[in-house]
């Protein structure tokens, strides 16, 4: 009897969890795969050969992507426009300061770890190391001012594929001066350099976010008047999940096909996984930091409660993000 219970629980959990252990699969395959196809030739793989070979999982890749937008902004709506309007004003808030809180603890920690453990160095001496890095000028204040630019996109459209930055000019060994403002500009203190702005590819999450929250705070505000446009976004909402369920289901394949790819880039398999070995273990060393004890700890004093179930419960994000090296990929 007891022997039957355990067996329909193992049965229930692989039925619950199927689509995880077979995207898992699927990363462990592509591995094979691309190992297999890298020793079935001495010459090296070129860049087209491995394209073919990752080709399906571009296509799952760009998928995922595709619905990103559509799913995250009806779903973001919809849910705070039909919500109590005092409530929505508490949720919009708290996701704005939870958002921040967390990209800041994760700057900082990444900041320590890095300075700490200098994964880039491994192996590398200090000489060779400063001529092979490629330094990029920014300023502390211009990466917090843009966090802020990125909350307000100046076109939602624009949100959805490019992030503003702001990218300082390089004015020189020598010491100049600004033609406009008469001002001095020193090589050694960036903060007198000229600086322009700049567009980089990738989706505005924050923008998009905000732009959200706002709407369904309107939706809201305005009762019967927003009911029209709220059940279009529950609509939208509805049917997009649908589409996001098929895509992901297809997981375990584009998965395996974007690992194999991979592979078959790197010129030599041992000698790339060497290099990367201790950029491996401090990245996993940040996300378990960051993942098991910073954000559990949030999450802890915010519901007073254990995140276990929750951490359970996204076994399927977690495996789609491993395979895919996505963060992007994960929010549907």
């Amino acid at each position: 009897m007891n022997w039957d219970k355990i067996r329909s629980k193992v049965m229930r959990s692989l039925k619950e969890n199927l689509l995880t252990i077979a995207t898992l699969a699927g990363v462990i395959i592509g591995v094979i795969l691309g190992v297999c196809l890298k020793n079935s030739t001495d010459e090296p793989w070129s860049k087209r050969d491995a394209m073919y070979v990752s080709y399906i999982g571009k296509l799952f890749l760009n998928m995922l992507k595709c619905v990103i937008i559509p799913l995250i902004i009806p779903s973001l709506i919809a849910s705070i426009g039909s919500m109590d309007l005092s409530l929505s004003g508490k949720v919009g808030l708290r996701a704005v300061v939870y958002y921040m809180a967390t990209t800041v603890l994760a700057v900082i920690l990444g900041i320590i770890l890095v300075t700490s453990i200098r994964p880039g160095a491994g192996g590398i001496a200090e000489e060779d190391l400063q001529e092979q890095t490629t330094k990029r000028n920014i300023t502390t204040a211009d990466t917090l001012m843009d966090l802020l630019r990125n909350c307000f996109p100046p076109n939602i459209i624009q949100a959805g594929l490019q992030q503003y930055k702001t990218e300082l000019v390089y004015p020189g060994e020598d010491k100049s001066m600004d033609m406009d403002t008469g001002a001095t500009i020193d090589p050694a203190d960036k903060s007198t350099w000229m600086f322009k702005s700049a567009w980089s590819n990738g989706t505005n999450i924050l923008g998009l976010v905000i732009f959200s929250i706002v709407t369904g705070v309107a939706i809201a505000m305005c009762g019967e008047d927003g009911k029209p446009l709220l059940h279009f976004f529950e609509s939208v909402s509805i049917v997009m999940m649908k589409v996001t369920t098929w895509i992901i289901h297809l997981a375990p394949i584009g998965v395996c096909f974007l690992v194999a790819g991979q592979l078959l880039e790197m010129k030599d398999i041992a000698g790339e996984f060497l290099k990367l070995g201790w950029y491996f273990f401090t990245v996993l060393l940040g996300l378990f930091i960051h993942g098991l004890i910073v954000l559990p700890t949030i999450y802890g004093l915010a519901t007073r409660s254990l995140p276990f179930r929750f951490i359970a419960n996204m076994g399927n994000p977690l495996a789609t993000a491993f395979g895919t090296a996505s963060s992007s990929a994960t929010l549907p």
